[in-house]
């Protein structure tokens, strides 16, 4: 980790689905680069003087802890950068969130590879031989599998396990 000291240019907080369900997560701009705080609110200001151990990862970079040194007299929190969360408009597609719901435009592509994938295996299962069978058969079999794949590569299989998981809770 290094030690950065900067002036807050923006702020942000976007919400993200995890798979404990929807969660706010925040950050901040400084000189010119954005710093994620992960889920826990920084409580800094545009303009406010801060300093931060940051490190530099896959995903950008990420502080766990930020100081402010200097108050600014820059805007309060509520002036921040406004949040990305895919509104009722978005519902199909724009935004990436996990796991995908059903309308979303992210879906079709899913549903693509999976039917894809699905006839892939069926035919290398067959030894290269896809119909020999019923052609209604073989679509019975292939969409049945492929909608197994879906389910997983979409999210549908840990949505339902964190739902099961909260309602044994209560």
């Amino acid at each position: 980790m290094t030690m950065m000291t900067g002036v807050v240019e923006q702020v942000s907080s976007k919400e993200v689905t995890t798979k404990w369900g929807v969660k706010p997560t925040y950050s901040f701009k400084v000189n010119g680069a954005w710093v994620s705080h992960g889920f826990k609110a920084h409580g800094v200001n545009v303009g406010d003087e801060v300093e931060f151990d940051g490190e530099t990862t896959t995903y950008g970079v990420q502080t766990k802890a930020v100081r402010v040194t200097t108050r600014g007299t820059g805007a309060p929190p509520s002036a921040s950068v406004p949040s990305s969360t895919p509104s009722k408009s978005a519902s199909y597609g724009g935004s990436r969130v996990f796991p995908i719901p059903a309308l979303h435009g992210d879906r079709s592509i899913v549903r693509q590879n999976a039917l894809a994938r699905a006839t892939e295996l069926y035919i290398g299962a067959r030894g290269g031989k896809p119909f020999d069978l019923d052609v209604d058969d073989v679509s019975l079999i292939v969409i049945s599998l492929a909608r197994k794949f879906e389910a997983y590569t979409a999210g549908d299989l840990d949505m339902a396990e964190a739902m099961a998981e909260s309602k044994a809770e209560e």
